[in-house]
């Protein structure tokens, strides 16, 4: 389905106000990477899939999505996306995508105009239907998927959650991975469920521990909405990221969760639940760099919602049955890689 620019442009007068769109392309600079990753909040095409559980987002269904709360939820994330740097993301992971479908129509609306994405994606087995996905900029880095990690959940009545993305590529000479994660939901209780998200978490572990063990020079970043804070068991025990320097992988949110920073406000507590890991070697100095001074948990006023409470919290696109129209229940984060 390709959507025109009149029309997306017309549906965020309607709906959100938005500023005039303007194309944005890729920067040119040879020697960095710039890097996002967002919890998009259900983005569903509005067609019932029989083989997950969708019926919610489709117009029949208790959430009455609709063509154009679709097409305006497509608008929503190009504006978010744009506004995060001067240029789009080189990396651009996502999670809570329904399929490959909606990921076309993304990179087909006009916030998306002037790049050229390559689409890195996998349905995965969540009973829901939701998925990881990666964007990158070929002009850049080239990726390939180098495989999918599977996690049976020991607890819950779904076993199956969304698998976590590797992808593989070079960069600056060196080996380079990338993982795109969305790790076991927190509903039901952090006691309850945390077991599923150390089942993730060990999992992921052994993984890099092959990589490792096969090149310990391998640049390794990880990304994505881990359900956990920095120090909570799964991250910083299993997996073992910790405060830059200290730790095995490095945790560029570590500081920033410690000081009440977040992309995700709960009963008006920010938290890092989204967050960028990365290997010692990529905060050495040496080489391929994550600029710590670029992480950022972007935020701007008209992705707010002043709430009963009279705090500032994301702009949620639902709650419950309850379209508000607004973006994401997260923030994204943003950081940059230099050479």
């Amino acid at each position: 389905m390709r959507i025109t620019c009149y029309l997306f442009v017309l549906l965020g007068i309607l709906f959100n106000g938005c500023n005039q769109f303007k194309p944005t392309t890729f920067s040119n600079d040879a020697k960095s990477l710039s890097v996002v990753f967002y919890n998009v909040e259900n983005l569903f095409d509005i067609e019932d899939d029989p083989k997950i559980f969708d019926e919610e987002f489709t117009p029949s269904g208790k959430k009455a999505w609709s063509k154009d709360r679709y097409e305006t939820k497509l608008l929503d994330i190009g504006k978010v996306v744009s506004s995060i740097d001067s240029n789009m993301p080189d990396l651009f992971g996502m999670c809570e995508v329904e399929n490959r479908r909606v990921l076309d129509d993304l990179n087909d609306s006009p916030y998306f105009k002037g790049v050229d994405y390559e689409i890195l994606h996998q349905d995965s087995p969540d009973g829901r239907g939701i998925d990881v996905a990666l964007f990158y900029n070929p002009k850049k880095i080239q990726l390939e998927i180098a495989g999918f990690i599977t996690s049976q959940l020991p607890a819950g009545d779904r076993p199956n959650t969304r698998q976590i993305l590797h992808a593989k590529g070079m960069l600056d000479g060196q080996e380079f991975h990338v993982f795109v994660n969305h790790w076991p939901s927190r509903s039901g209780g952090k006691k309850k469920t945390e077991p599923n998200r150390l089942t993730v978490a060990n999992n992921l572990s052994e993984y890099l521990k092959d990589i490792r063990r096969a090149n310990m020079d391998a640049q390794i970043i990880m990304m994505g909405d881990f359900n956990d804070y920095p120090n909570d068991k799964s991250i910083y025990e299993i997996l073992k990221a910790g405060p830059v320097g200290k730790a095995r992988y490095s945790n560029l949110m570590w500081d920033a969760h410690k000081s009440g920073q977040g992309s995700y406000n709960y009963r008006g507590d920010w938290g890092a639940l989204d967050q960028f890991i990365v290997t010692p070697n990529l905060t050495d100095g040496e080489g391929v760099e994550a600029d710590q001074s670029s992480v950022k948990f972007f935020q701007a006023d008209w992705m707010m919602y002043e709430n009963s409470y009279g705090n500032l919290v994301p702009s949620r696109t639902y709650g419950g049955p309850n379209y508000y129209g607004g973006y994401s229940d997260h923030l994204p984060i943003f950081m940059r890689l230099n050479w």
